[in-house]
């Protein structure tokens, strides 16, 4: 019987990890997909969970929805993602933070994500951890701990490494070290993967 992968992102994007395994013809299966789209609403996971206690039994999922709708902005990943991938909506999140990994705990295989590179790449501002995108790779850790997957990757940019004279990188690599995964790291560079770009 032919092994189909079970494969869940966040900052899932474009669905790279996802067009891989198709181009590769891995069968797989998309447990579930997670990216906001570029949107953002100001509200703490606390007070969020106030609202869902006031929501009249809305689930989290359901006011976080609605608290990006809200803000009058379309999710053009979202829209994407829906026409390249077989996905339902029920297997869709709108923000990482809110995402209950505990369901889907020995439910996939292979996790994939890198939380967004701009706190970190040297085109940004790098203000690393204290900006709340540099942050948000503990939600990642999170729920690799809540979903024990049998693997998974954290890719992010090379600048990540040296950001604050390496400090970050410790932070990051102690947190995965953490989580009982051997883990392994490596600079990528597309062109040595038959890719005419510099892109490490």
């Amino acid at each position: 019987m032919e092994k189909i992968v079970k494969i869940a992102t966040v900052f899932s994007g474009i669905g790279a990890a996802e067009q891989a395994l198709k181009q590769l013809g891995v069968p797989h299966e998309i447990i579930f997909a997670c990216d906001n789209g570029e949107r953002y609403f100001d509200l703490s996971v606390e007070q969020v969970d106030e609202i869902v206690k006031k929501s009249g039994g809305k689930s989290k999922e359901e006011v976080v929805r609605e608290l990006y709708a809200a803000t009058g902005k379309p999710n053009n990943v979202k829209k994407s993602y829906f026409a390249n991938y077989d996905i339902s909506e029920d297997r869709w999140f709108e923000d990482i933070r809110f995402v209950d990994g505990k369901p889907f705990n020995g439910k996939v295989d292979l996790f994939v994500g890198g939380s967004p590179c701009q706190s970190f790449s040297t085109y940004g501002h790098r203000k690393g951890l204290e900006d709340t995108r540099g942050t948000l790779f503990y939600d990642y850790a999170r729920l690799v701990m809540e979903i024990q997957p049998k693997a998974f990757i954290f890719e992010n940019v090379t600048g990540l490494l040296n950001h604050d004279n390496g400090r970050t990188w410790e932070v990051i690599k102690s947190t995965f070290d953490s989580l009982n995964y051997e883990i392994k790291m490596a600079v990528l560079d597309a062109k040595d993967f038959n890719l005419p770009q510099l892109r490490r």
